[in-house]
């Protein structure tokens, strides 16, 4: 790992729909800034942050890996990401890491679905961002076309800062174009600032201090998008990639707080170093051998060993300070997204991915039952989106997933890293549960002695999207303040089966009444009577099933028209007017993922490859019992009552 003690590194991270070029221009910024005597080449399984078997073998990024370069004098780490929308929670985390984003989008397709799904994130969390164009050498592209593609699909004050000659040809070539001769920037920068509007319009002379000033302002502030063009594959374009990138974002991680915070962002397990605590360090620094301070646990552990991290490679260090990306060794007690040090961070983990498939996991060999189960927490661990669930009455392992690419790439790295033959069964779309009326759940657990757990819970419908709210109107006079922290913990888990074997959600649950007994109630009680409490309440109610939407973009041939309105319609999508420009229609609309889950492939097909729909989730609505799927209700449901209670008291085995 390249450092320079002098500077605290720029963190950014590559980003775009799959095969954009991320790690080709990741490849050929290693190589620019000398760090590699070569660039590898992704096809050829020869590139230095595709490690993995399986990554080299598809010519495919699964994992988010970070080298370091250094540039100008500056230390750059990079974060390159996968870019397709199966592996999206790895792409989130690296996040939290970052200062900085360039995205990607290739000059040949133009904004596609994971870019729009990239973009909504990258709002949201206000992250400063370049726009690389690439491909910009392919015959056909026409890249004005793709630039009001940009500024029309992305919504964003986005204007180029270079131009382009003899584009779509092997010649094509890139200038810089500075501020004060780019009149589309200045028309962009003066919206942002009344004294530079002004003279724009009046046509005075513009201060280059002044443009300068308002465009690092903006940039930071993720306001406006400056767009670069690249060739990754040769090269072209990459040395003022970073240009941009160590002039305008040296200075962003420069500090004089001295109090150390960090957050984790990705755990990995290595043979020789066992659990890996991948962090971003925020403030002050850390030497090995120092407790550190974990705000979810409220615990100290002590760090063994820091690592620096070029892609596989691992080098001793030691301290970390402020701005770097490593990893630590011999924290046991750590999670994705937990915050190091007593400091508060202002970035936190909040997956914007929502699975929308769940799949059970079985070995091929009965011999291989508990490895798979810890293979499978590790996996777990790693990634929490996976959401692993052990049924141990059926024996089941189930995880959630994104789509099928992502069952093949577990199946490998469960058979590369673990040795683990498997066999993945058809996966099920996830559908979710909420009540239909305002119901009351109450529970009485006073018998057999020793217990004592009364609740009474109102359990409310609530908005669509809105997920679940808990609060308590109950005094500690009738409930213990302690058995009420109990009550709030175990809600979530009450409500991962509803009475239709699925996860309940949009619900607003209030603890309305109980008691407690000052010699018979244990903390234990509370967490037996409210699963209990909750499916009576839901029992009472019934249940809405809820199925996952997706939002759509069809373009094609006009020809087609009539096949795909009749395809939707047998799907149960809806749709807004086509538009047609020319011979060709873009039609946009919402249908069920669980009806148009193979419908890219098959209207591609019927087409021959003249028609193409972008998907992305869209949330959730209500559909009828028989369109969707009931499932059994996995283990002992609490509401059978008399097994429940056993089964919780380990009186059952």
């Amino acid at each position: 790992m390249i450092k320079n003690p002098l500077k605290t590194p720029i963190n950014i991270a590559f980003l775009a729909h799959v095969d954009a070029g991320k790690t080709t221009v990741t490849e050929q910024i290693l190589f620019t800034t000398g760090t590699l005597k070569q660039a590898g080449n992704v096809d050829k399984g020869t590139a230095a942050t595709d490690f993995l078997p399986v990554e080299k073998e598809r010519g495919i990024s699964v994992l988010a890996s970070h080298v370091s370069v250094s540039y100008q004098g500056v230390p750059v780490n990079i974060i390159d990401t996968p870019g397709h929308a199966d592996f999206m929670s790895e792409v989130e985390r690296a996040l939290l890491a970052v200062d900085m984003v360039v995205l990607l989008i290739s000059a040949a397709d133009g904004v596609q679905a994971q870019t729009r799904v990239l973009w909504q994130i990258l709002n949201k969390l206000q992250i400063p961002r370049l726009i690389l164009i690439n491909k910009v050498d392919r015959p056909g592209v026409e890249l004005d076309n793709v630039i009001q593609e940009i500024k029309t699909e992305l919504d964003a004050a986005v204007f180029p800062v270079q131009k382009i000659e003899n584009e779509a040809t092997d010649g094509v070539k890139i200038q810089s174009l500075g501020l004060s001769e780019n009149d589309v920037a200045l028309e962009v920068l003066a919206e942002f600032d009344d004294e530079l509007l002004e003279q724009f319009l009046e046509g005075e002379n513009l201060n280059q201090n002044k443009i300068q000033s308002v465009y690092s302002k903006q940039l930071l502030d993720a306001k406006v998008f400056p767009m670069l063009f690249s060739v990754a594959k040769t090269g072209l374009g990459i040395s003022f990639v970073l240009d941009e990138i160590v002039g305008e974002f040296s200075n962003i991680n420069e500090s004089d707080d001295s109090t150390f915070s960090a957050m984790v962002f990705k755990i990995s397990h290595h043979p020789q170093f066992g659990k890996l605590a991948h962090i971003r360090m925020f403030s002050g620094s850390l030497q090995k051998k120092e407790l550190v301070f974990n705000q979810r646990s409220e615990s100290e552990e002590k760090v063994n060993q820091i690592k620096a991290i070029f892609s596989d490679k691992y080098q001793d260090v030691s301290m970390a300070n402020n701005g770097e990306i490593l990893a630590l060794t011999g924290l046991s007690d750590v999670q994705v997204g937990d915050v190091l040090g007593k400091k508060e961070v202002k970035r936190k983990l909040e997956f914007n991915t929502t699975p929308i498939l769940t799949v059970e996991v079985k070995p091929k060999t009965e011999q291989d039952y508990i490895r798979l189960s810890e293979a499978l927490i590790q996996l777990d661990t790693e990634d929490p989106l996976l959401q692993f669930v052990w049924f141990k009455e059926e024996k089941e392992f189930h995880l959630k997933i994104n789509g099928w690419i992502q069952i093949e790439i577990l199946q490998q790295i469960l058979k590369q890293r673990f040795d683990i033959e498997t066999d993945f069964q058809m996966p099920t779309v996830i559908y979710k549960e909420t009540p239909k009326t305002v119901t009351i759940g109450y529970e009485e657990y006073t018998m057999p002695k020793p217990c004592w757990a009364v609740v009474k819970f109102e359990i409310k419908p609530a908005e669509r999207g809105s997920g679940v709210s808990y609060k308590s109107q109950v005094g500690v006079n009738d409930i213990l303040l302690k058995y009420q922290k109990e009550v709030e913990r175990t809600v979530s888990k009450a409500l991962e089966q509803g009475v239709k074997g699925w996860e309940v959600t949009d619900v607003e649950i209030t603890l309305i009444g109980g008691e407690d007994h000052n010699v018979h109630s244990r903390a234990g009680d509370f967490v037996i009577a409210t699963p209990m409490a909750i499916m009576n309440g839901l029992k009472a109610s019934d249940t809405d099933i809820l199925e996952p939407m997706m939002k759509f973009i069809l373009t094609g041939s006009e020809d087609i028209l009539g096949q795909v309105a009749s395809d939707m319609h047998k799907m149960r999508g809806v749709f807004e007017p086509p538009v047609f420009h020319g011979d060709k229609i873009r039609m946009e609309g919402r249908v069920p993922f669980a009806t148009a889950m193979e419908y890219p492939v098959q209207l591609a097909s019927r087409s021959g490859g003249k028609a193409n729909i972008q998907m992305q989730f869209d949330g959730y609505q209500k559909v009828e019992d028989e369109l969707a799927v009931i499932r059994e209700f996995k283990g002992i449901s609490p509401l059978d009552r008399a097994k429940y209670i056993l089964k919780a008291r380990k009186a059952l085995q």
